[in-house]
């Protein structure tokens, strides 16, 4: 009986639901401005999408490729980015008052790197902020998840054992 791998379809709505449950977690206990639990989020799609690689090798009996196994981790990462995108805008249209919270934590912040001595450009920023929300949103996603994807497939792939040369070994027996 042949064993069964993970789509990278199903591996990147396993990690979708990680990200969206962790999300939840931090906006309804408003904790999303503790920027320590930020990082948490990182090593999230970092660490799934590496094991899903690694996973990936061994369910394929470890003949695969770096490439093989960098693209694998890629289209999760892929199918990640959309789900999550779909997600947090749907999230912030049904409730904007957390899209409110993340604004009064992005004045506060900046406010405080500015240290009172220019106010009046913080609000000016922050209107632009308000202004470019959803592009922000939707591109900061993007980039950051691609940027995540890339380094959670690397990990995945150099980590992964991989024996290529199967196929070609086969040939050769087959022919002598």
């Amino acid at each position: 009986m042949e064993k069964k791998t993970l789509s990278n379809i199903n591996a990147g709505l396993i990690v979708f639901l990680m990200m969206a449950v962790y999300t939840l977690i931090l906006n309804l206990f408003n904790l999303q401005s503790n920027s320590a639990l930020s990082w948490v989020s990182y090593l999230i799609i970092i660490g799934s999408i590496a094991a899903f690689v690694m996973k990936y090798a061994r369910d394929m009996n470890r003949n695969v490729t770096f490439g093989n196994l960098f693209g694998y981790g890629f289209k999760i990462c892929a199918v990640l980015t959309v789900f999550y995108i779909v997600f947090i805008v749907i999230f912030y249209l049904i409730f904007p008052e957390y899209k409110e919270q993340l604004f009064e934590v992005a004045k506060e912040k900046a406010i405080e790197r500015a240290k009172g001595a220019d106010t009046e450009n913080v609000l000016k920023g922050m209107e632009m902020f308000k202004r470019f929300f959803w592009v922000g949103l939707i591109a900061g996603i993007m980039f950051s998840f691609a940027l995540l994807g890339v380094i959670g497939s690397l990990i995945g792939a150099a980590l992964s054992k991989k024996n290529p040369n199967t196929f070609q070994r086969d040939v050769n027996q087959m022919s002598s």
